[in-house]
């Protein structure tokens, strides 16, 4: 009884770390997604942004209105960067299927100081809801994007 009682812990508590594992896993790969856009957005780089894109990719804009073209999304993102720099955070991320995430991300405004020199993020009420999802080549990209909340962008 003492040796079955044994099993069963050793396996409960590697089904509870497989299932920790996957969950850390599902939020690294939402991280390191969100990593590519802040930094294409930064640079100013809206041929990168794209390119994180399916090819059949859907955003739904603060204002309700859907861009399904790649020229639409692309109008999007060059007035966003003209409004100033902006960085997305990770608040929340689940996986769907085992090749689709949801991430949830807050958009923040940076802005820096100059007396003391130190960076400040102002956060929107905007909430940015990604679905992403695997690629062929094991990339993720973003299938759906819908921003909610009261900031206009």
């Amino acid at each position: 009884m003492k040796r079955s009682l044994g099993l069963i812990v050793v396996l409960l508590t590697a089904m509870g770390t497989g299932v920790s594992q996957a969950a850390e896993d599902v939020r690294q790969i939402a991280e390191s997604s969100i990593a590519k856009w802040n930094a294409a957005f930064a640079q100013g780089k809206v041929d990168e942004i794209l390119s994180l894109y399916t090819d059949n990719a859907i955003l739904v804009q603060p204002n309700g209105s859907v861009s399904k073209s790649i020229g639409e999304i692309r109008a999007f993102w060059q007035t966003l960067i003209q409004k100033g720099v902006y960085a997305m955070d990770v608040v929340d991320v689940r996986s769907e299927k085992e090749d689709t995430i949801v991430a949830t991300t807050k958009l923040s405004d940076i802005k820096t100081l100059q007396s003391p020199p130190q960076v400040m993020k102002y956060r929107y009420d905007g909430v940015l809801y990604s679905v992403l999802k695997r690629q062929a080549d094991g990339s993720w990209k973003a299938q759906v994007q819908q921003w909610t909340g009261n900031h206009k962008i």
